[in-house]
């Protein structure tokens, strides 16, 4: 008996692209904010979510094996801002992303050490407002942006700096109903193996392939092994301290 087709739900972005490399299934791309919400109404059988809104949950459903990660500097998920880090009073946040959002709070409250006021801006400047971009966005504007002494911290690297752990950006996760979770799980990773193996394919097609080569193979991991569930577990942790979320990274079942 053939399967379903599963409904898949991704972010749109160039550090997903090595993980959708060869799955043989149609791919819905939606913001990470709002693929949850999507995934949350029942019209995804499993999704690349972030991880905050997956360890957030009571009883989350995962495919092992698989992540979008980093160990140091992840290029892609930054505060820009200008002047003094110690002195900044306001931080933009970027609605698109939970996860990025609560690590930097988590950096900035924790390990720098302040407590700017966060603001939702549609139009941010970071020249007048430190600001946290993500995605191909932030690759651009660091790219970009070579003038008005902008600065960017970032978040993956200050996170290993502080706790020596990768930083697990986004799971994918599986609708508790789905009947298939093995058949998914097994096709999501044979997809994360055929990526990891075309990376000079993937970057050939983008517009700068030598940069892309670079970031997806220095920037982004795709593992999900021990060591990214400790980073996974420690994040939740973080997360319970400031009260953002509830952490139930023990009770996350992996398919």
């Amino acid at each position: 008996m053939i399967p379903n087709v599963p409904r898949v739900g991704c972010v749109p972005y160039l550090n997903a692209r090595p993980l959708l490399e060869g799955l043989p299934f149609p791919v819905r791309k939606i913001v990470p904010a709002q693929l949850y919400d999507v995934f949350r109404a029942g019209e995804l059988d499993v999704a690349l979510l972030s991880s905050i809104d997956v360890i957030s949950k009571a009883h989350a459903q995962v495919v092992d094996g698989v992540s979008i990660a980093s160990k140091g500097d992840v290029y892609s998920v930054v505060m820009a801002y200008t002047g003094e880090l110690r002195e900044v009073t306001e931080v933009a946040l970027d609605p698109a992303s939970h996860t990025s959002n609560a690590l930097l709070r988590i950096i900035l409250e924790e390990f720098v050490g302040i407590q700017p006021e966060y603001v939702q801006l549609k139009e941010r400047n970071p020249i007048s407002t430190p600001s946290l971009m993500i995605g191909d966005r932030a690759i651009l504007f660091r790219r970009e942006d070579q003038e008005h002494g902008v600065k960017f911290l970032d978040l993956g690297g200050e996170w290993y700096r502080y706790t020596n752990l990768p930083f697990i950006f986004a799971l994918w996760e599986l609708a508790k109903e789905n009947t298939e979770k093995k058949y998914i799980s097994d096709a999501i990773r044979a997809a994360k193996i055929r990526g990891l193996g075309a990376i000079e394919e993937i970057a050939s097609r983008e517009a700068d392939p030598d940069f892309s080569r670079i970031y997806l193979r220095e920037h982004i991991r795709y593992e999900l092994g021990d060591e990214e569930k400790r980073g996974l577990a420690l994040f939740g942790d973080y997360l319970q301290k400031l009260n953002i979320a509830n952490n139930n990274t023990n009770n996350v079942t992996y398919y």
